[in-house]
């Protein structure tokens, strides 16, 4: 094979409408990776993550936890900061009303007296009391917890926060090394304290991951879910928020002390202490823009963790990279392959919107069983193919249509063009129409004595005479469902029963008789036109036509800068004879201004609708073998 050849073959199987859609993914699957590679859809993963969480299952709030919050008007009634005395009393109360654990979401690393002495002999005497610290960050230096507590690291734990780039805490630490000592988080530590009374405490699984009683929490890594080369510094797991959007029920400090909350509110609770003054600041921002106060946000890690040790809460699971791919192939596949199907604007328009909801039903219960995966990665490789494949298929379709219209524009009835384009899978191939062997009917027409008028005619008289010919006759076989196959000067070659294949023999025998009676309309509609001609004073006409019956070859035939749809073969040879055959045999007359001669195929067919009679048996022009010849005579019986 040469070079040419295997280049050809190359190009026609890069053409092929599978390998098409192939290399649509491919191109893709490798933008969607290449955009995440670089984190470019992290943001609106996250959106489309807190979207998800609003469609699990309803849960109520933790009724396992109390909420006391230090309001405004404790602010005005205590001052601020909130004196040590007024926590120590706050601290006794719940102390005697049989609280399992307390937890403590204020910065106390100083004293507030008065009350600093009572407070410190508290802390040192309870040892179900977690007050919170801060680590220290970049921004901002350590914050210690009260004195009494410095040497008690089982009862102080820290409450930094991960804040993704759009300060949204998706993400919760269970531990941290600070300096070299690792530190509990406020949220496990209450939760131990809270579970050390069912006898259930900290365990590693076989990993070394943390594990709850039966339920192990498993640390995510950098590409866990949709994220992207995150921090992963620390012990993160996903936040999961039970009871969100609903907001914590909580009583004020001042509720305390005055003695206004109901005992079963406290007994054998985690109760957390915290701000709910706005001029504190404690704010922050949950998935869907839900805004919380600190303690809250400590309310939903500390039930996600007791739910995972009382009730097997699984934490929320992410596919391997390799699941995560995967995935997004199958949807840029299903984008890519959708534009391949040729289908009418409402049913592609509803295999989308399909599509698209199953894609997001798929997520919503991937999310509902506790898998994280992501979602915009899929949704934009699937859209991106679907609109490359239609964007390639369309052009190419629009080609094609172009290129079978040069082929047939003009030479066909609507219908038909509309059926050649519906089927066109059927005999359209690559650069034309296939070659195929067929019965039809081949029609030649020519007019008589033409060169003699036109000697004594103006050329524009001639050819403005000769277009009022051929529009009527052309329009004539394109009402019979005939195609035009070429004008030969004053000579037009007709073809019923191409390009879309005759299968049966009704239908074969349904060509050849539209074949017929179009030639018997040429006699009608030529005596119209000649009236019309007299009264403009040009000259009248006569024509002949042969019509002959037999297999032929159909197909496209030229090269790329010129091709053109055409028939050959013997029935197209005899049609032609047929026609020019011995024009002194019964010749035209004004009366009867076209003659149509017949062949003995043709003859066989329309002989019930047409009286026909017997001219001959000839040996035509370039023939062997003796042919019957037929003319067709008045109107047809019925048709």
């Amino acid at each position: 094979m040469n070079v040419s050849l295997y280049l050809a073959a190359i190009y026609k199987c890069l053409r092929l409408p599978v390998v098409v859609c192939f290399i649509v993914s491919l191109i893709t699957i490798a933008g969607c990776l290449g955009l995440q590679s670089l984190g470019v859809l992290q943001g609106l993963e996250l959106s489309a993550y807190d979207r998800l969480l609003l469609f699990r299952d309803t849960t109520k709030l933790d009724d396992r936890i109390t909420v006391i919050g230090e309001t405004e008007a404790d602010i005005r009634r205590y001052g601020h900061p909130i004196p040590d005395q007024v926590f120590a009393d706050a601290l006794q109360i719940v102390e005697n009303a049989g609280v399992r654990v307390i937890g403590v979401d204020k910065y106390r690393d100083r004293p507030a007296p008065p009350g600093a002495e009572a407070l410190q002999k508290l802390l040192q005497h309870y040892q179900n009391i977690v007050w919170v610290f801060f680590a220290g960050n970049q921004q901002t230096d350590t914050i210690t917890a009260p004195a009494a507590l410095l040497e008690k690291p089982e009862q102080i734990g820290f409450s930094n926060i991960i804040l993704d780039a759009d300060d949204v805490s998706r993400r919760g630490l269970l531990f941290l090394e600070v300096d070299g000592n690792s530190f509990y988080s406020f949220p496990l530590l209450i939760t131990l304290q809270y579970l050390a009374k069912e006898n259930i405490g900290a365990e590693n699984d076989e990993q070394g991951a943390l594990k709850l009683n039966t339920v192990s929490l498993p640390r995510i890594d950098a590409h866990f879910g949709a994220y992207r080369h995150i921090d992963t510094n620390g012990y993160q797991i996903m936040l999961q928020y039970p009871g969100l959007p609903q907001s914590y029920r909580f009583f004020t400090l001042g509720d305390l002390l005055d003695g206004k909350i109901p005992a079963q509110a406290l007994q054998d609770k985690i109760v957390l202490f915290g701000g709910f003054a706005p001029s504190l600041h404690d704010y922050r921002l949950l998935p869907n823009e839900i805004r919380r106060y600190g303690v809250e946000q400590h309310a939903y890690f500390i039930s996600q963790l007791l739910n995972a040790a009382l009730e097997h809460t699984l934490p929320f699971a992410a596919w391997a990279d390799s699941g995560e791919n995967a995935w997004l192939i199958c949807w840029c596949l299903v984008g890519a392959y959708t534009g391949l199907r040729r289908l009418s604007l409402i049913w592609l328009l509803l295999i989308i919107v399909v599509e698209f909801l199953l894609l997001l039903v798929c997520d919503v219960i991937l999310m509902r069983n506790g898998w994280w995966i992501p979602v915009i990665a899929p949704l934009v490789g699937w859209g991106s193919a679907l609109a490359l494949s239609v964007l390639y298929f369309s052009s190419r379709e629009r080609a094609e249509r172009r290129q079978l219209m040069q082929l047939f524009a003009s030479h066909v009835s609507k219908e038909v063009a509309n059926r050649l384009w519906k089927d066109r899978e059927q005999f359209f191939n690559e650069g034309g129409v296939r070659p195929v062997t067929l019965t039809a009917t081949v029609m030649f027409t020519d007019l008589s004595n033409f060169t003699s008028v036109a000697e004594n005619m103006e050329p524009i008289v001639l050819m403005k005479w000769l277009n009022q010919y051929m529009e009527v006759m052309s329009a004539c076989i394109i009402e019979h469902g005939g195609v035009i196959n070429k004008y030969i000067g004053d000579a037009i070659m007709a073809v019923f029963g191409v390009p879309i294949k005759s299968e049966t023999e009704a239908a074969i025998a349904y060509d050849a008789q539209r074949a017929v009676h179009c030639a018997m309309q040429f006699a009608e509609r030529l005596r119209t036109l000649n009236q019309h001609w007299q009264q403009q004073g040009l000259p009248s006409i006569t024509m002949r036509a042969g019509v002959y019956t037999g297999s032929l070859v159909a197909g496209s035939f030229g090269g790329s800068l010129r091709m053109e749809f055409t028939v050959i073969g013997d029935t197209v040879n005899i049609a032609s004879r047929l026609e020019s055959f011995d024009k002194n045999i019964a010749q035209p007359t004004p009366e009867h201004p076209c003659r149509v001669l017949i062949g003995e195929t043709t003859q066989s067919y329309v002989s019930e609708l047409y009286p026909t009679q017997i001219v001959g048996e000839f040996q035509l022009k370039g023939k062997n073998k003796f042919l019957k010849i037929f003319q067709v005579l008045g109107a047809e019986r019925s048709f």
